[in-house]
């Protein structure tokens, strides 16, 4: 034995209770422990080492073989790995662990003949074997054993798993088995909860540390890092962890990054798969396809029809929203093994999100049959049945699928607006949809999550753009916040173009900065503005986000405030961008990026290298942002003063400082609180005098209006609200408010524009729809009284005589037939309507005109 690889051995058994719990795995012999020691902390050229010299003084040990197996395939030596696998399935020809792991390294050095004639043999064990008289490990071997011939998951978690992590005490194999399946199944919930107990019970061990990583990826980014950050301190070539972290930069867009660490991961093994594979989706995202297919003939070196190559190819490529390309990728994987489930799932998503909803839902049928246990797939089939009772407007363009309720209170509304959008966004960015936009609007907020991300939750996501086809919240459901959804929906739909103007080769913080630009050329009051707290970050040292960084931190859901801060920032640089360099070569930008989606290089070319516009940039918020309320005071005590808790030490400290901002909300909001009107009014003044533009919380219009509400000062209230209306699209309290003045006061246009602010947030009220009838009527827009009327009756009016008493007065001329129906209706509602008997009168004794009854 070597003196280096005695010092390796050394140096493993020391560490040995620091790596694998004191016990570890039953039966496991001080040989084995030493082995996978290595190999756990990345050792793996000594882990093969140590087996070579072991295995030529004593008898073949499983654990031992089992490490170097592992060893040669982390390293990328799959021949002999291939080899020695065949070896040691003949060795050891009545042992499940070592027969499964064999069949494993055959399959995936393409030794398919080899890998099945090995599976053919251990269903044979299988069926002999007596679950009662296992082990732990045994249990466990046997369980992926029967995953292996199709078993159905759920049943091998329970029989199997299950019954292993109850016999297990120091040993962790059944904890990552059980693990491993419920995140291949979605079931975060149960690998995080086994996880934990786990971590509790034997301590921080890799293959525990590295799933942990992996189920809190999709929800948790942050903390999925801090355990790859964990995990790489104990084995800095942990290929599984880097190879997460890359994917991790790939979803940003944080290319560089990905590529460093794919660099990485080749230094260890520069055969690994899914590092060529990962490469690959990065080139073809950049459209630098001879690079992508050089990177894909790579990943397939090994196994020539490895389907894990072109799903991920075609995963990455689909979250990019470039599912078209994606899809085809995903039908290589499939036609390489039409089994492949994860590739079937995904295909089938796919399809949906590109509207064709037949083979789509076809294809997670077949997912669903083949695999109950999948969560994300049962909650499509869920959504799938709640989506049958939807009913379906078209309009040509479009197809708008509702719940039949809403679809008669709203759905003309959202053709409009579409219809509108197309025309005005389609004119202005050169692109119109060549097959018709999906639109659903989902009451059920879970729905919609299901929808878009395939899971519950995503709370706080208002609506999603997959290209031509939209996932909505209902307005006025709780999915919704109180938003205003016509906005979201012009904001989904400029994705549909910009996505389409440039065959989705748009990076995502340019089609959301897009989309927040044009919503705030739409209406002002609803998207894009400088908030006191954007001022503040945007002069902080460090606190704009470099354009690299834009798009991850357009997703980086578990900061809300950092989120809403980057759309503004992506807002704000389309707006730098127009201004500094024009309309016309925005639009060339975008062009070229249709056919190329390197966006550093295409903005180079058209504008300026990023990092000059990172510098420009930088200059132009500044001035934005000093700007903004250039009189106001905006220093604020720190966080433990006293000022934040003595309502009258804010008092005096306005004395000395009368223009600061903090410190008149903060005196509004109390005075406010202690009824106290008429100071509170004057501060309310005072607020807008010096930040007339402000909308946001504790705004100077809106203590103006609630203390002159309750000093009896109804038209300073109304105008009050009217300018708070004006700055916050969705001020609801405002707006309804509005309605009842402005009807109190007959002003019909006025009463007509406040009823279609509620109508914009929600459209299940019944006040702004009559409202708007009312005001509609009294200016002689007949067509929408009468549709405002009939909506109406959709919404359950509280008194429906006068409701159909208006719509017989607006038909009465148009169609008589439709106006008796309507009064006889209001008559059967209330029999002594006078004007309604009289209206009757009239109608019946004029000949008809219209159609029948």
């Amino acid at each position: 034995m070597s003196r280096r690889l005695s010092c390796r051995i050394a140096l493993a058994a020391a560490v040995l209770a620091g790596v694998l719990p004191a016990g570890a795995q039953e039966g496991w012999s001080r040989s084995g422990l030493r082995a996978r020691a290595m190999v756990v902390q990345g050792n793996y050229q000594d882990a093969i080492d140590y087996a070579d010299e072991v295995s030529g003084f004593r008898r073949a040990d499983p654990q031992v073989v089992a490490a170097r197996l592992d060893a040669l395939m982390t390293l990328g030596f799959y021949d002999r790995a291939a080899e020695d696998a065949g070896e040691a399935a003949d060795e050891f020809d009545g042992y499940i662990p070592i027969q499964l792991q064999a069949i494993e390294v055959l399959r995936r050095t393409g030794r398919g003949e080899k890998s099945a004639a090995l599976l053919e043999a251990l269903d044979g064990l299988a069926k002999q074997a007596k679950p009662a008289n296992l082990n732990a490990v045994e249990l466990v071997a046997l369980g992926r054993a029967a995953l292996l011939l199709g078993a159905e998951p759920k049943l091998v978690l329970k029989q199997f798993y299950d019954r292993a992590r109850g016999l297990e005490k120091e040993g962790w194999q059944a904890t990552v088995a059980t693990a491993e399946l419920a995140i291949r199944k979605g079931d975060y919930g149960l690998a995080t909860r086994v996880l934990n107990e786990a971590r509790t019970r034997v301590g921080p061990l890799p293959d525990l540390i590295y799933l942990q990583a992996e189920a809190n990826s999709p929800s948790d980014r942050k903390a999925s890092e801090r355990f790859i950050d964990e995990l790489l301190e104990t084995n800095p070539r942990h290929l599984p962890a880097l190879l997460l972290r890359a994917r991790h930069a790939i979803d940003v867009e944080a290319y560089e990054q990905a590529r460093e660490v794919l660099a990485t991961v080749r230094e260890t093994n520069p055969r690994e798969p899914l590092a060529w594979a990962l490469e690959a989706a990065i080139a073809f995202r950049l459209d630098q396809d001879a690079r992508g297919k050089s990177a894909r003939a790579k990943a397939l070196e090994p196994w020539a029809e490895n389907p894990e190559v072109d799903y991920w190819i075609g995963l990455k490529l689909s979250e990019m929203r470039r599912f078209a390309e994606g899809s085809g990728f995903l039908r290589q994987a499939l036609a390489f093994d039409p089994d492949h489930l994860p590739s079937k799932k995904a295909l089938g998503q796919d399809l949906l999100r590109l509207g064709k909803n037949d083979e789509g839902w076809a294809l997670i049928e077949e997912v669903r049959k083949a695999d109950p246990y999948d969560v994300e797939i049962y909650n499509l089939m869920l959504l799938h049945d709640e989506l049958e009772e939807f009913v379906t407007l078209g309009s040509g363009s479009f197809a708008v699928r509702m719940r039949p309720g809403e679809a008669a209170v709203y759905g003309k509304r959202v053709l409009e607006l579409l219809e509108e959008a197309e025309r005005e966004l389609g004119g202005r960015y050169g692109y119109r949809p060549d097959e018709p936009v999906v639109v659903d609007f989902f009451p059920d907020q879970q729905d919609f999550a299901v929808r878009t991300l395939g899971m519950p939750g995503g709370l706080g996501i208002l609506g999603a753009c997959f290209g031509n086809v939209i996932a909505m919240n209902s307005p006025g459901s709780p999915g919704a916040l109180g938003s205003n959804w016509e906005s979201t929906l012009w904001h989904e739909f400029c994705h549909t173009i910009t996505l389409g103007a440039t065959a989705s080769r748009i990076p995502r913080w340019l089609t959301e900065g897009i989309s927040v630009y044009e919503e705030n050329r739409r209406d002002p009051s609803c998207a894009g503005q400088m908030t006191p707290e954007f001022r503040t970050r945007i002069l902080e040292d460090g606190g704009l986000i470099p354009l690299a960084g834009l798009s991850a931190a357009l997703t980086n859901f578990a900061d809300p405030e950092s989120i809403g801060f980057a759309y503004f920032e992506a807002s704000l640089w389309v707006d730098y961008l127009i201004r500094t360099y024009g309309e016309k070569k925005f639009q060339q930008v975008l062009g070229d990026l249709r056919t190329n989606g390197a966006i550093d290089a295409v903005l180079a070319r058209r504008m300026a290298p990023v990092a000059t516009l990172d510098k420009g940039f930088a200059k132009f918020a500044r001035e934005r942002a000093e700007a903004l309320a250039p009189g106001v005071d905006w220093t604020q005590p720190p966080p433990d003063s006293p000022l934040r808790r003595d309502p009258q030490a804010v008092a005096d400290f306005l004395e000395d400082h009368p223009d600061n901002f903090w410190a008149l909300v903060q005196r509004g909001d109390w005075l406010l609180g202690e009824r106290r009107w008429a100071e509170a009014k004057e501060i309310g003044r005072h607020l807008v005098a010096i930040y007339p533009g402000y909308g946001g919380a504790g705004n100077g219009h809106s203590i103006v209006a609630m203390a002159c509400r309750n000093l009896g000062e109804t038209g300073e209230e109304r105008a009050a609200l009217r300018a708070w209306a004006e700055r916050d699209g969705e001020a609801n309290d405002a707006f309804v408010r509005l309605v009842e003045l402005d009807l109190e006061a007959q002003d019909w246009p006025a009463l007509d524009g406040s009823a279609r602010r509620v109508l914009a947030v929600n459209p299940l009220l019944r006040a702004p729809h009559r409202a708007l009838g009312m005001a509609a009527q009294q200016q002689g827009d007949d067509e929408m009284a009468r549709r405002s009327f009939e909506t109406l009756l959709e919404l359950d009016p509280v008194n429906p005589a006068d409701v159909h008493f208006r719509l017989a007065t607006l038909y009465r001329g148009p169609d008589p037939a439709k106006a008796r129906r309507h009064v006889l209706e209001a008559l059967e509602e209330a029999p002594r309507f006078q004007a309604a008997h009289g209206l009757l009168r009239e109608l019946t004794e004029k000949p008809e005109t219209g159609n029948g009854p």
